[in-house]
């Protein structure tokens, strides 16, 4: 007798899971941080429910995020950034999941794993599936060396991977494709000699170090410099002067160090000028848009352009830690910071977040 016919697999039609950013590894904390995005977009006429997403390489698990933990990595593009269920999906719409993710001292797989489970609400009920997406690490580029971009002081760095509305989370279509110039951006602002920070010392004419020598970090050629634009601009301000003063460096093979926000008037630099690592180009000032006063901001991308270009990973040579604020929040609303254990010298990495240091 003839074996019965059997029909066809299910099929679950669901997301499609991208990644259209080459993952970046940075160190910091003495240890290696993997840092890229996942973009889910719903072409089903249904809502999408994200639940779990997965990170292994191998058989090692390097994340397991779910619930709150999945929710507070996903941004949702054209939505507010407090939006009640970023985890829910609309028909034709699209998240992106904010991944930055520590490694294993003992690293070395050569691909990574992202497992996405999917709740697909049906008009017959809900289907649960997972896709996947496996990404290649040996595309990976090290991270630029650079020196000091501040003088003597002690300097907070201040930078959040998964704060919403933050540099890391914030894209930009700039002509035609949408990219995150500030993935890896860092805030300088003077530490307080009190300890604490505080809106108050506005009344100070060098709040969080106005006025501050901004240094080259590399020998190279400027690009861009814009000065005249105001250090006080009432919001809203239009994306062409969000950045402020500021001045572009070549550090050549397609990467360029951004210093914005610079003091109206101080740029010392003109485009063509060559400088040297070291040498004095502008002063820390507050121009454009900012919503902590006063502050450096510094950043390295892969093109000549302000917001149409991706952010890339950067190290400095060496700075020396002294402790560091437990959060922006806990740094803004006047919170002291917390010493550490012993002062001691970081070589070659990323500041922690809301760390003080000093590059001298």
């Amino acid at each position: 007798m003839a074996p019965a016919a059997q029909g066809p697999a299910p099929i679950v039609p669901s997301v499609d899971l991208a990644v259209p950013f080459t993952p970046a590894v940075v160190m910091q904390d003495d240890r290696f941080q993997l840092v890229y995005e996942l973009h889910v977009t719903n072409f089903q006429p249904v809502d999408v429910e994200l639940t779990t997403l997965r990170v292994s390489a191998g058989d090692t698990l390097l994340g397991d995020f779910h619930a709150t933990g999945l929710q507070r990595r996903i941004v949702r593009p054209g939505f507010r950034n407090d939006y009640a269920t970023p985890h829910i999906i609309g028909p034709g719409q699209r998240a992106v999941i904010d991944l930055w993710v520590t490694l294993p001292n003992s690293f070395g797989p050569t691909s990574i794993s992202n497992a996405l489970e999917v709740d697909v609400r049906r008009a017959s009920g809900t289907v649960s599936t997972m896709v996947q997406v496996t990404i290649a690490m040996n595309r990976t580029q090290p991270p630029v060396v650079l020196d000091a971009p501040l003088g003597n002081g002690h300097w907070v760095a201040i930078s959040d991977p998964l704060l919403k509305g933050g540099h890391r989370t914030v894209m930009y279509a700039v002509d035609g494709r949408a990219r995150i110039p500030g993935r890896f951006a860092i805030d300088f602002i003077r530490m307080p000699g009190s300890g604490s920070w505080s809106a108050a010392g506005a009344i100070d004419p060098e709040w969080n170090g106005r006025g501050a020598d901004v240094l080259a970090v590399a020998d190279g050629k400027i690009v861009a410099a814009v000065d005249g634009v105001s250090d006080d601009l009432t919001p809203p301000v239009p994306p062409e002067n969000a950045g402020g003063n500021y001045v572009t460096l070549d550090l050549g093979n397609n990467r360029f160090a951004f210093y914005e926000h610079l003091q109206r008037g101080s740029v010392r630099v003109k485009v063509g000028d060559t400088v040297t690592r070291g040498q004095v180009i502008a002063g820390l000032g507050s121009s454009g848009s900012t919503s902590i006063g006063p502050h450096l901001h510094f950043h390295v991308a892969d093109a000549n352009s302000p917001l149409g270009a991706e952010g890339l990973p950067f190290v400095f040579r060496q700075f020396t830690v002294f402790g560091q604020f437990e959060s922006i929040d806990s740094l803004v609303t006047g919170r002291p910071w917390m010493p550490a254990g012993a002062v001691y010298t970081a070589l070659r990495m990323r500041p922690s977040p809301q760390s003080v240091i000093s590059f001298r």
